[in-house]
């Protein structure tokens, strides 16, 4: 049994710094937007820097509002392996997909970043219905932007004849 502490998370000090980091990034790139003159060229990624920079602002606001971190509750909570492995599946899949395409290296690559993200337990049920979860949204996506908004994406090297 626990004592009766109230379960407070802390405040995300390097989080907040990479969303200041996102919101200069993204700044940046909606300056870059202005030299753009068709419109089709420049909404999408206006949006997205938008999007970027509303979505920062309320991870910062959010965790201004916790209590700074314990020193020592900090250190234990990190987990740098899950973090440097995150990071090299998304490198590795980045550096696969002109070879393997959008489809095969997507779904690689969701299934790595499950993975090494997932800190419960797999049991049967989660071994067969995450695959085919993430086969629909891999296939969503795909659909989604090579149908319906027409975006080239890569078809791989392997597959191309």
């Amino acid at each position: 049994m626990q004592n009766n502490q109230i379960n407070t998370q802390a405040r995300d000090t390097s989080g907040m710094v990479l969303a200041c980091l996102f919101i200069l990034i993204a700044a940046i790139s909606l300056w870059d937007t202005t030299n753009m003159m068709d419109s089709d060229s420049y909404v999408f990624p206006r949006a997205i820097a938008i999007a970027l920079i509303v979505f920062s602002l309320l991870l910062i606001f959010w965790n201004l509002s916790k209590p700074v971190a314990d020193k020592k509750e900090a250190a234990t909570d990190a987990s740098t392996i899950r973090r440097i492995l995150l990071v090299a599946v998304m490198l590795v899949s980045c550096a696969l997909m002109p070879w393997l395409g959008f489809l095969i290296s997507g779904f690689a690559t969701y299934i790595l970043l499950m993975l090494v993200a997932m800190y419960d337990e797999w049991t049967s049920k989660k071994k067969l219905i995450y695959p085919l979860i993430a086969a629909a949204i891999v296939a969503g996506f795909y659909t989604l932007f090579s149908k319906l908004l027409l975006v080239p994406l890569p078809v791989g090297l392997l597959f191309d004849y």
